[in-house]
């Protein structure tokens, strides 16, 4: 008996609680000023790629002299930019100003696997993938001359039936991934892999 009554107790409670919900009535509205801020985005170094937002009291800020490899073998549509070329942009913009200060950083990118298409002049590129051109050589253009050194793995390469020649400007043709990958972190930069 006593067990039913609780039960019942419960259910009439439950009951009070949902009529809310069952009426129609939600939660009271908020005023603007308890909604959190839209971010305000910065492009410091790269203005058309790698948007950042600055957060000058938050903690890891970036170091002066930091040195970082970029490990990328994921591909993309033939048609679009490669979202992980962008985001290295991103790692650029960060250095440049979303903390207190900017600091000063040097970036190496390695590209292969499926990445290693990527670096095709823009004539190669549109006869393999039916396109007009490259979409992911402006992009790379901007790393350059922000100081990003990219390198792509030349037995992939030659594995994709590509040549050495087919190359853009944008980057060096590496003996392979492994050896500017060892080569690089060898001389201090910390490895990145760039997994999505």
């Amino acid at each position: 008996m006593k067990y039913q009554a609780t039960v019942l107790a419960l259910i009439v409670i439950a009951g009070v609680m949902g009529l809310g919900v069952a009426s129609g009535q939600t939660s009271p509205p908020t005023d603007k000023s308890t909604r959190p801020a839209e971010p305000q985005y910065i492009n410091p170094a790269i203005k058309d790629y790698g948007k950042v937002v600055k957060l000058p009291g938050a903690a890891h800020q970036p170091r002066d002299g930091s040195q970082i490899v970029v490990d990328i073998t994921k591909g993309s549509d033939p048609d679009k930019l490669n979202s992980a070329i962008e985001k290295v942009c991103r790692f650029v913009n960060i250095y440049a100003g979303a903390g207190k200060d900017s600091a000063k950083v040097d970036i190496a990118v390695v590209l292969h696997g499926d990445a290693t298409l990527t670096i095709l002049r823009n004539d190669a590129y549109s006869t393999r993938f039916s396109s007009k051109a490259n979409p992911n050589l402006e992009c790379l253009s901007e790393l350059k001359k922000a100081g990003v050194k990219v390198y792509v793995c030349g037995q992939s390469l030659t594995g994709k039936g590509a040549k050495p020649s087919e190359v853009a400007e944008q980057a060096d043709v590496a003996v392979s991934a492994l050896t500017a990958l060892v080569n690089l972190q060898a001389d201090g930069y910390a490895y990145l892999p760039m997994l999505k």
